[in-house]
């Protein structure tokens, strides 16, 4: 019999070790939900767990038929054991990017308490190789943390991200759900060869394996795991700047990945995504400063179109400190 649920065991394995990560007391958590395998899987574990369970599955209305494949999620959620609720979102924009953050604003503002998602080992894998081809650091290599607060649904309304299925496979939750019988739904987009991350799923991880053996992705999975433990020493290591001036010499004697780390961490929140190329920029002003001019860093995603069209956002150095100003745009007549 325990083979014939092995799976679901696994799972639920995974989900009572990583509660340990929740602050005590924790016995409800919402969980966002696709309808896909490893978020119904996560639903039927933190419900066998005697977890209260409150199921959120956001649709995005990019595909037809959505609210059908909403509500079927939901339904099954609720065949589960778990509370569940269909919140239908706007996406501003194309690609992965926009729809990723509507649905965690969603997420974060119908949480009560903790957010469960269900990234699995397979995500932490295909997240290592995707920032190994980038030419990433620590922070992006480190793949993806158990609890994470610094996040847009934690920023929404969600007391913390809780991801705790990450030591188990995307073959256990799928596998969990045939035990259990539930019929998960296959999002189209995750097939398609147009989007990095199916391609990578679909034909470069199945000749990794042919060539490197099984285990690569488990391998893969435990090389973040390491990294993270190493991020998270250098985390603590990095000084916490205020919001004004940055001195210059609070910088000139650290290393550079402490230097970067302090400048990524003053302009978090003020400032947009920074790339290894930004960051090697602004660190120039204090390790190669030779009166060079302000470098261009991105605004956040909340700054206004018209604004960010007019002005561009900077940092300069001024005497002995950094500084965020911003700077009109040239027109070019």
């Amino acid at each position: 019999m325990r083979s014939a649920v092995r799976h679901t065991a696994a799972v639920r394995r995974a989900l009572r070790a990583a509660a340990a990560d929740l602050p005590a007391g924790s016995d409800a958590v919402t969980v966002g939900v696709s309808g896909g395998g490893d978020s119904l899987a996560l639903v039927a574990a933190a419900c066998a767990e005697g977890f209260g369970v409150r199921a959120v599955v956001v649709d995005h209305g990019l595909q037809p038929g959505s609210a059908a494949v909403a509500a079927r999620a939901a339904a099954t959620c609720r065949d589960l054991g778990a509370e569940a609720e269909v919140v239908a979102v706007t996406v501003d924009g194309p690609g992965e990017g926009p729809a990723r953050d509507a649905r965690y604003r969603a997420l974060g503002r119908a949480a009560r308490g903790p957010l469960a998602v269900g990234h699995t080992a397979d995500d932490d894998a295909e997240g290592v190789l995707l920032g190994l081809a980038r030419g990433s650091g620590t922070t992006s290599l480190a793949g993806l943390a158990p609890v994470t607060v610094d996040h847009p649904a934690v920023a929404a309304g969600a007391t913390l991200l809780w991801r705790p299925l990450l030591r188990v496979t995307r073959e256990q939750t799928y596998g969990s759900c045939a035990e259990l019988g539930l019929d998960p739904w296959r999002d189209p987009h995750n097939a398609s060869p147009d989007v990095l991350r199916s391609r990578l799923r679909h034909e470069v991880m199945p000749l990794l394996r042919e060539v490197l053996g099984e285990a690569v992705g488990a391998n893969l999975a435990r090389s973040a795991r390491l990294l993270r433990e190493d991020d998270d020493a250098l985390r603590a290591l990095t000084p916490t700047p205020g919001p004004g001036p940055l001195p210059v010499a609070t910088l000139a004697g650290l290393p550079a990945a402490l230097r970067r780390r302090t400048v990524r961490a003053w302009l978090r929140g003020r400032a947009g995504a920074l790339t290894a190329a930004h960051l090697g920029a602004v660190d120039a002003l204090v390790a190669d400063w030779h009166g060079q001019g302000p470098v261009s860093v991105p605004w956040p995603s909340t700054m206004d179109a018209a604004r960010r069209a007019d002005l561009r956002l900077v940092v300069a150095r001024r005497d002995a400190d950094l500084v965020l100003d911003e700077q009109p745009r040239k027109r070019h007549v």
